[in-house]
């Protein structure tokens, strides 16, 4: 079988202490890639031209005029215009592990039905690092159709695929769609990986080749909220129409649990939560519509203060930051 072409496609705003290391880790892969794009989003530290004096024949930079929130539409204009029949992708402040492809296209070749292959990674603070959590089940079947797809996302409350340990088949990207730029401010690769999953299995190697570096420059989980509804919400309840009933269910499971999340997200925050009693998936999602009720009518001051305090304790029995996030 023919080997995988993979185009990396990296985002870059305001990654300068970051961006060189990132780039080396991409050519230092012992399965070389056919390209790199990076996106430049208008940077102003002077990362775009750390890239640009680089100067790799392998390394192609492009420059949009306008920073994205999240990166959507840069790695959208990376996806359009790389030539690899597979997409991977890292952001500017991730790592590879030098066998990361090599391993990525060892399970396409294994699984040549898939149209997506993810490796285990590390979450990498200040102080230590966290594997990443992944099911039993995902990790000794080594591929998942989507309801097991959805199992495994909701058995450890989160998603089998992290953007910076994947690599998508181009054209199964172009099918659904692409990254949503303009729609969300954050969560939007979730969203994305939930379409895909829809339409092609994933293979899935437990071996950690990658490094998700939480405690870097700019970093968007840290400089961006939100109170609206989580991208995925609609996507998911469009699935619902043509779902068989387990899939409903585990649909219906996985939009609570992602409310659930901004919901906690949003105890902190002083201003009006715009999440409705709609958006909740019943029946599933009472113990849901109960914290909506609670955080929606609950004043401000006071959900702040009781979300200090549930962290506070969290810490204190050893809950660990990655749980907290």
């Amino acid at each position: 079988m023919t080997s995988p072409r993979f185009s990396v496609v990296m985002p870059l705003f305001n990654k300068g202490p970051h961006v060189e290391a990132a780039i080396q880790s991409v050519l230092d892969q012992s399965f070389a890639p056919l390209e790199l794009i990076v996106i430049d989003d208008s940077s102003t530290d002077g990362g775009r031209e750390r890239v640009a004096a680089m100067a790799r024949p392998e390394i192609r930079l492009l420059t949009r005029d306008t920073p994205g929130p999240g990166g959507y539409a840069a790695r959208n204009l990376g996806i359009v215009e790389a030539a690899g029949d597979w997409v991977a992708f890292l952001d500017a402040d991730d790592i590879w592990l030098p066998d990361h492809l090599a391993v990525l296209a060892d399970l396409i070749g294994q699984m040549p039905t898939a149209g997506m292959a993810a490796t285990r990674f590390d979450h990498v603070f200040d102080t230590h690092r966290q594997p990443q959590r992944v099911t039993a089940r995902l990790a000794e079947s080594g591929e998942a159709d989507f309801g097991a797809f959805l199992a495994a996302w909701l058995d450890v409350r989160e998603c089998p695929m992290w953007t910076g340990a994947i690599a998508i088949r181009r054209d199964l990207l172009m099918r659904v769609g692409l990254f949503p730029e303009g729609r969300a401010l954050r969560g939007g690769d979730k969203d994305l990986w939930l379409r895909c999953a829809r339409h092609m299995t994933l293979a899935y190697s437990p071996r950690v080749t990658a490094e998700f570096n939480r405690d870097s420059t700019n970093k968007v989980s840290k400089s961006t909220s939100t109170l609206a509804p989580p991208c995925l919400v609609r996507t998911a309840r469009e699935m619902l129409a043509d779902a068989d009933a387990a899939e409903r269910r585990l649909l219906r499971r996985l939009i609570n649990q992602e409310i659930g999340y901004y919901l906690r997200y949003a105890m902190k925050s002083p201003g009006r939560v715009g999440i409705g009693i709609q958006d909740v998936a019943l029946p599933e999602g009472v113990r849901t519509l109960a914290l909506l009720v609670a955080v929606r009518w609950i004043p401000a001051t006071v959900r702040q203060s009781a979300y200090r305090l549930f962290t506070r304790r969290r810490m204190e029995r050893g809950g660990g930051l990655l749980a907290a996030r």
